[in-house]
């Protein structure tokens, strides 16, 4: 197997997640003013290399194309919660092998769906990405209460998009940014793996000059309208 970046996780003795893993809305908003809650999303892509995003009905990021993805659960993996929010925003169940890492950030939100709205709130993300077939987009079902539309994106139409386009075209910069790390990281585990396999320096330097375009037109800004 190709070296790649990948998420590393941990588990320090027996771990036993709590029986109940929700809080009451005014709980849930007092926690989330005093911490960062880990969300895993994903850059789900089709045969041809389109991006499924899903435009958000509510905040944070409301009435962008977003990923499918949400928050964490104790005791889970990167890839079970991918799998858990698979099944409930497309209606697809995605073997957790299937998962490969993209990238990580933090995220600052202006608005959240808890009260008090304007507290914001603060996430780490974790970003992966898998292909599903034909068949699995033919059964594709959208979940309603998070999303208004989803829709297939070409690469390009997302690195062209921007925070302030026209509603309802709107692709913040985590995603086009996302979007840039994915081709990368694709690009630069087929180098790894045109090197293992005693390919020749002309196909190499091809893949690294690809993958390094990508990462050099990565945008830098920190703050995301």
């Amino acid at each position: 197997m190709p070296a790649r970046a990948r998420h590393h996780h941990y588990e320090t003795g027996t771990y036993v997640p709590p029986a109940e893993r929700f809080l009451p809305d005014d709980v849930y908003g007092r926690a989330l003013d005093a911490l960062v809650k880990g969300c895993v999303d994903v850059l789900f892509t089709n045969g041809k290399g389109d991006v499924l995003l899903g435009l958000r009905r509510h905040e944070p990021a409301k009435g962008t194309w977003w990923y499918v993805g949400g928050r964490m659960r104790c005791g889970e993996r990167v890839e079970e919660t991918a799998r858990r929010h698979a099944a409930r925003d497309v209606g697809v169940d995605v073997d957790v092998s299937r998962f490969s890492f993209v990238t990580t950030s933090t995220m600052n939100w202006e608005f959240r769906v808890q009260e008090p709205a304007k507290n914001g709130t603060c996430d780490v993300n974790v970003v992966l990405t898998a292909t599903l077939t034909d068949e699995e987009i033919s059964r594709m079902t959208r979940c309603d209460d998070e999303y208004v539309a989803q829709r297939w994106w070409p690469v390009e139409k997302i690195l062209r998009a921007r925070d302030d386009g026209e509603v309802g075209e709107r692709v913040l910069r985590p995603i086009r940014n996302a979007t840039r790390r994915m081709v990368f990281v694709k690009t630069e585990n087929a180098m790894y793996e045109a090197v293992r396999r005693g390919g020749d320096d002309a196909e190499i330097a091809r893949l690294a000059r690809a993958a390094s375009a990508f990462l050099d037109a990565e945008e830098t800004e920190e703050d995301v309208s």
